[in-house]
Order: C-alpha cells, then structure tokens, then sequence
C-alpha cells in the first residue's frame, strides 16, 4: 500500500464558523465546506501546505461526531492518509489483519473515495483512508 500524504487531520467541533474563524486569525483560511446531509455532517477544509485540518460539526443527535464531541468535547477526531490505490489498500490491510469499519470504499467529502479503518486495529485512532478521485 502506498501512503502519499496526511491528507487531512479532522477536528470534531460544536461550533465550525466560530472554529473556522478562529483558524483564520491563525492565517489558515477555509477553501472549501461541503454539507452532507446523509451523514449528517457539515465540514470545511483549511489548507495547510499538503495536508489540511478538516474540521466537523455535527447536524443532528446520533451522528457518529455528535456522539464523539458528546463523550470526548472539541477535540481531534481522526487521520486521513491518501492512498494510491484505495481498493488494493484495503485487501492489503484485511490480508494483514487490520479490521475494517468500511469494508468496501464509499463516498467522502469532495465526491473522494473513502474508508475507514477500525482503531482497535491502529492503536485506538481512528484512521480515514482517502483516494483523490472526485472535486476538488
């Protein structure tokens, strides 16, 4: 498996505009949110050389981020590593023993391919694998 990049480091918050605002008085400014509905998530990506800091808030009760913000506050979520390959990624990773939560590639912010890994098998983070395939 070939890891490109940390593609992102996502920030689960209550609040994203006053989080993204804060970033921005940093000098990391937002170029992209995206609002997926299905997930129940509204996001915004913030560029930071090759890599950005996504940050997540949740849209209702339930959510996966709306559970972890509940128990653990705003704080670091997850990881996402870019891969070349997503699918050979994850046969490698299940032929190695890894457990997977996504056991086939899905759709991601941007329209990218990804899926993620199950933290009892990465040392209790949860890890996103990403392959650049959609906008932008």
């Amino acid at each position: 498996m070939k890891i490109k990049r940390i593609e992102h480091v996502a920030i689960a918050v209550k609040d994203l505009d006053a989080a993204r605002d804060t970033f921005a008085k940093l000098g990391i400014a937002c170029d992209y949110e995206e609002t997926m509905a299905e997930n129940g998530i509204r996001l915004a990506m913030l560029p930071v050389g090759e890599s950005a800091l996504e940050l997540l808030e949740p849209q209702r009760e339930g959510t996966r981020t709306a559970e972890w913000i509940r128990e653990k506050g705003d704080s670091l979520y997850h990881i996402c590593l870019e891969v070349e390959d997503i699918d050979a990624a994850l046969v490698e990773l299940r032929g190695k023993g890894v457990a997977l939560l996504d056991e086939v590639p899905r759709t991601g912010h941007g329209g990218h391919r990804i899926a993620f890994l199950n933290p009892a098998s990465t040392a209790g983070i949860l890890v996103e694998l990403v392959e650049m395939t959609g906008h932008p």
